[in-house]
């Protein structure tokens, strides 16, 4: 095994003289206009390649100046059929070229991105559909046998755009994306504060909310992502993440602040990430705690690596150990989608890495710690993390009540638990939310029990994690059945036949536990907490869904 590198630190400004030179500089209008501006800056030089891509796709590798122009020829061939400002389009690919140019185009219109994950069911694609308003669908061939599933859902096929294969009734991608122009301009362009996305996320009413965000949050995301970044000489950045995700969309625009040429992947592999990080020379890339885990091959140390963003923290000796690894300075980041980036540890704050440090308030961020009404509190004390300032999510799409719950005046609460110290660091201390985290994705408990209560035969449901050293957490349910029924009845198989018709596969139990029983409150909701503190090793008991056996 080799060695742990040296690792080199730039010498950067000071945070304050960042922070200062960052939040002075002018916001472009929209993000429309800042593809313009870079196109004009950069010109001929890559803007990406997706490296992985078979040979004959069409725009696999595209310059600045070529990106603008198959942007300006989707938004006025989009514009033509009626895509006006100020609609919704729901996008469900996975990471091709049509994704960044469909997004890029929409947002020159005005109009409003609704990024949909491509492992989502008929269900659930369904409900995003109908709860965003979106009119419009871009959708690759491969899941377009999920349309019929969709009822009142469904937008017309006059306004349904297939990307690859026969589109049948429907609009063919590479004929819309021909029948457009390279010299449109916008009449009628967004403003700064206007609607960009809807991204849709986990929360602990059931189905996910849809947060709204403009073409300010998004600026402000990549402003603080590349804060630092922009003084290493960063030219090659690497993405792997799916970019219906927030990392994905938040780290193409780190490359386009950066000038950089950013290679992206077909989907994100953690046996491959690292080998793929080398081959493309990449010198900065968003890496997953799972990622961190596995062993790494003495050839993957030998790499082009200036810095990694990671959204973890950790003991300073596995800090140490996995910058060594790596060869180059690695840092921790905390947000969300209703706020991008909160907090981070900056380059320069290597004495105050530790397991649960999450940095300091990032430029265009205040961040508060406040008990259950509100109010501020001290360092050293523990409360709800809040967090205000330019570019924050507008709000949830049509739920009034989750606006009201979420906000303590215009401080958005976190539903995370925290405390500042007396040096202006915060230190995370877990999730409020009932939320489980398996491999970077946020699940709702809610909607798993929600999906489990479906299923004849089950009285009571309840979703928990239960911790896993690769993926972080995994799904656990504990299941009451109907008098009479039991595993044999109702087997393990059966539940999970049920669920694969209705949840996406990352949402899957994977463990299972029949009960005959479960801790109550007096109003009849289940103690979670109670279940987690029965016994140390929750698996126990249980079917392992994964292994097939019973644990």
């Amino acid at each position: 095994m080799e060695q742990p590198k040296h690792v080199t630190r730039p010498t950067l400004p000071s945070t304050e003289a960042m922070h200062r030179l960052v939040e002075s500089e002018p916001f472009p209008e929209n993000l429309g206009a800042f593809l313009r501006e870079r196109a004009e800056t950069l010109g001929e030089r890559t803007a990406f390649t997706f490296f992985e891509a078979p040979g004959d796709l069409s725009d696999r590798t595209l310059t600045y100046r070529a990106l603008d122009r198959r942007v300006s020829r989707l938004a006025i061939a989009l514009h033509h059929r009626g895509l006006r400002k100020g609609a919704h389009v729901g996008v469900m690919l996975a990471n091709s070229p049509a994704w960044p140019i469909a997004w890029l185009a929409i947002a020159r219109l005005g109009a409003v991105m609704v990024p949909i994950n491509v492992r989502y069911t008929a269900r659930e694609l369904a409900y995003v559909l109908a709860d965003s308003d979106a009119s419009w669908l871009v959708i690759d061939h491969g899941l377009t046998g999920l349309l019929d599933e969709l009822g009142a859902a469904r937008p017309a096929s006059s306004r349904t755009i297939v990307v690859g294969g026969d589109a049948g009734a429907m609009l063919a991608w590479d004929e819309v994306l021909a029948s457009g122009r390279e010299d449109f301009t916008v009449e009628d362009a967004p403003a700064l504060d206007d609607r960009l996305t809807i991204q849709y996320t986990s929360g602990t009413t059931g189905f996910p909310k849809g947060v709204i965000l403009s073409h300010r949050h998004w600026f402000t995301f990549a402003k603080i992502g590349t804060l630092e970044l922009r003084h290493l000489g960063i030219d090659r950045v690497f993405l792997a993440h799916p970019f219906y995700y927030m990392a994905g969309q938040a780290v193409f625009l780190f490359a386009l602040h950066l000038g950089a040429t950013l290679s992206i992947a077909p989907q994100l592999s953690i046996r491959r990430f690292m080998s793929w990080v080398r081959e493309t020379r990449s010198e900065y890339t968003l890496v997953t705690n799972a990622i961190l885990k596995q062993a790494l091959p003495p050839e993957d140390s030998r790499n082009d690596l200036k810095f990694l963003h990671v959204s973890a923290a950790y003991l300073p000796e596995v800090q140490t150990a996995i910058e060594g690894r790596f060869g180059c300075p690695v840092r921790n980041i905390y947000g969300m989608t209703e706020n991008g980036i909160a907090t981070y540890m900056p380059l320069a704050a290597a004495h105050k890495i530790g397991p649960d440090c999450i940095g300091v308030a990032a430029p265009f961020r205040e961040v508060m710690i406040a008990n259950e009404t509100g109010r501020a509190l001290p360092d050293g004390e523990t409360g709800e993390i809040c967090v205000r300032g330019p570019g924050i999510l507008e709000g949830y799409y049509k739920k009034p009540e989750a606006n009201r719950n979420s906000f303590f005046g215009d401080w958005h609460r976190s539903g995370d638990r925290a405390y500042r110290d007396p040096d202006g660091f915060f230190h995370f201390l877990g999730r409020m939310k009932d939320i489980i985290r398996r491999n970077n994705e946020n699940i709702s408990a809610v909607e798993i029990e929600t999906v489990l209560l479906g299923l004849a035969g089950v009285e009571r449901a309840a979703a928990v994690p239960v911790p896993d050293d690769r993926r972080g957490e995994e799904v656990k349910v504990y299941l009451v059945l109907h008098p009479g029924l039991g595993p044999e009845t109702l087997s393990p198989e059966a539940v999970l036949a049920h669920c694969a018709k209705h949840l996406a596969r990352f949402k899957m139990p994977r463990y299972i536990e029949y009960r005959k029983e479960v801790p109550t409150t007096p109003s009849d909701k289940i103690e979670k907490q109670t279940l987690r503190k029965e016994k140390p090793d929750l698996r126990i008991g249980a079917y392992d869904a994964e292994d097939k056996v019973w644990r």
